[in-house]
């Protein structure tokens, strides 16, 4: 059910952004249905064409198989609850802030990060969250958004060098 709704989320993102591009078009006068074209017109010009359909068709595929592109899991080899105070400072300068730390007799077994910025939760539409779980192999596992799991996979190590230090 996650991956239709983060689909569904995607779409609506490009369709907003693509709305977005169209007015700055006829707004700035580049667009090729004139200063008279509104959205009528677009639609006839956008839809009638094989190349309009064949790049709505483009948007909806990649939507659809973008959240299984996006959203990863790797493991990491540091121990969570050891660590935890160098991997929320890594994850706090990669603008993330802790949204659930388990504490007590369940320390270190899962932590949650979240954007930091209210604007950065809206561009990735609420999908901005990383989710630390400890691993029964040893270490943990990271799960979210690529980019925010990548960023995390360089940055955590350097944060336990210096903590170390």
């Amino acid at each position: 059910m996650k991956y239709i709704i983060r689909s569904i989320k995607y779409l609506a993102k490009l369709v907003v952004l693509l709305g977005v591009i169209f007015v700055l078009m006829q707004l700035s006068g580049t667009s090729t249905l004139g200063a008279e074209g509104g959205f009528a017109a677009f639609w006839e010009q956008f839809f009638g064409s094989m190349k309009g359909r064949l790049f709505a068709a483009a948007v909806v595929v990649w939507s659809a198989v973008y959240p299984h592109v996006e959203y990863v899991r790797r493991h990491s080899g540091y121990d969570l609850g050891k660590r935890k105070d160098a991997i929320i400072k890594a994850f706090e300068a990669g603008g993330m802030i802790p949204a659930e730390v388990e504490t007590g007799a369940a320390a270190g077994e899962r932590m949650v990060f979240r954007g930091a910025s209210f604007l950065r939760r809206l561009w990735w539409l609420g999908e901005d969250r990383v989710t630390l779980t400890r691993s029964a192999s040893g270490g943990f596992e990271i799960e979210g958004p690529r980019r925010f799991v990548s960023e995390a996979q360089h940055r955590i190590p350097r944060y336990v060098e210096n903590e170390n230090e």
